[in-house]
């Protein structure tokens, strides 16, 4: 039984090994809020609540404003 721990060791670091790389390509690309800036005015006109609507045409604007100044 002692002779299998290089095994078992092997089979412990593969799995960290696989979890790393999994978690490393499921991760979200970092997007770029200026490539459509017509989503957030989208997601205004959507919203279910009006104060969701009010924050969300805020969000719109600034990133408009901030989009413009790049």
């Amino acid at each position: 039984m002692r002779s299998n721990w290089p095994l078992r060791a092997t089979i412990f670091l593969f799995i960290i090994f696989l979890v790393a790389v999994l978690s490393w390509l499921t991760q979200p690309l970092d997007e770029d809020p200026c490539a459509n800036p017509q989503a957030d005015v989208g997601a205004a006109v959507l919203a279910d609540q009006p104060g969701e609507q009010d924050a969300l045409v805020n969000r719109a604007i600034i990133l408009k404003n901030h989009c413009e100044k790049d």
